[in-house]
């Protein structure tokens, strides 16, 4: 899938680039958002202030006429994929930062390309208060082939509740749906992704050994 498709699919106006349409605005796909939606925001999203009417991911949005860069984030959970660039990119992450310095948001999640060479990266991931995870290539869909061409990574600010892993592994239970089985455990012994995984692998493992004795 290439071109305006490709474009469309990938992120919530936002992208590493714009398309030969010169379009910058893709839309994130909905399994990734709702993976992180349950790891960090269980409530939901409520804000998303870089968007369309289209592919905003949450109740409240703001488009590039309102300008989510000079508006104030009075949110619980803000939903942030903006559109990407050498000078955007640092401006965006910076507002993100500030909003929630401010109190106006409890938590930012922010999809980003993982430019770990960069100067705001460098200074996340040092920030010992900053959440910051590499995802690496996003799947345009949990049961469709494609796959962007360069790795993501989620930046979170804000205080977090309960413990999240920076690292991945894959899910023991050979039938989890995840993208490549890829989920990133809270422990280090975490062996599934999910409960609904976990009964599945108890479930092989105990027709295994019946069929064993």
């Amino acid at each position: 899938m290439k071109g305006a498709q490709y474009h469309r699919l990938m992120t919530s106006t936002g992208s590493p680039g714009s398309n030969l349409g010169g379009t910058t605005e893709w839309s994130t796909p909905a399994w990734l958002v709702d993976d992180l939606a349950a790891e960090f925001a269980p409530d939901g999203f409520d804000l998303d202030p870089a968007a369309t009417p289209d592919n905003a991911k949450a109740p409240r949005y703001f488009t590039k006429t309102d300008d989510g860069l000079a508006q104030p984030w009075r949110a619980k959970a803000v939903w942030l994929n903006f559109p990407y660039g050498k000078v955007a990119t640092p401006r965006w992450l910076a507002k993100a930062k500030a909003e929630v310095d401010l109190g106006h948001a409890e938590l930012v999640v922010c999809l980003v390309p993982a430019r770990v060479g960069t100067a705001w990266w460098r200074e996340y991931e040092a920030d010992p208060a900053v959440f910051v995870r590499v995802i690496g290539r996003i799947r345009w869909s949990v049961d469709k082939r494609g796959e962007a061409p360069f790795a993501s990574a989620v930046i979170v600010f804000g205080k977090l509740t309960g413990r999240h892993g920076r690292y991945p592994a894959v899910c023991a239970n050979p039938a989890c749906p995840r993208p490549y089985r890829r989920f990133w455990p809270a422990r280090s012994d975490g062996r599934t992704c999910s409960p609904a995984c976990r009964q599945a692998l108890y479930r092989v493992t105990q027709s295994g050994r019946k069929r064993n004795g």
